[in-house]
């Protein structure tokens, strides 16, 4: 008679990277647009050095480039950009 256990089956958490495709500065503010590897989630971190703040705006795939380019006009467009951000896009 066969007695053995079956070995149990181990689950590895599958574990994503960030992946940064593009990353540019303007007058000091650093923008990077990040990939969630494996996924089809985007989004455009922005670093106000000036403030020392960080921004983040999520990007519809399709326009990623867009929300890249001129992440406060995107962010204001779709109202992604926390409040005090939209005051800064507007002055």
């Amino acid at each position: 008679m066969n007695c053995e256990r079956p070995a149990a089956e181990t689950t590895t958490p599958t574990r994503r990277r960030i992946r940064e495709l593009a990353e540019r500065t303007s007058n000091g503010t650093l923008m990077r647009l990040l990939w969630l590897q494996g996924t089809r989630e985007l989004w455009v971190e922005i670093h106000e050095p000036e403030l020392d703040i960080t921004i983040v705006i999520p990007a519809e795939p399709e326009r990623a480039l867009e929300a890249f380019h001129h992440p406060y006009a995107y962010g204001a467009a779709r109202n992604a950009l926390p409040q005090a951000a939209g005051t800064l896009a507007s002055s």
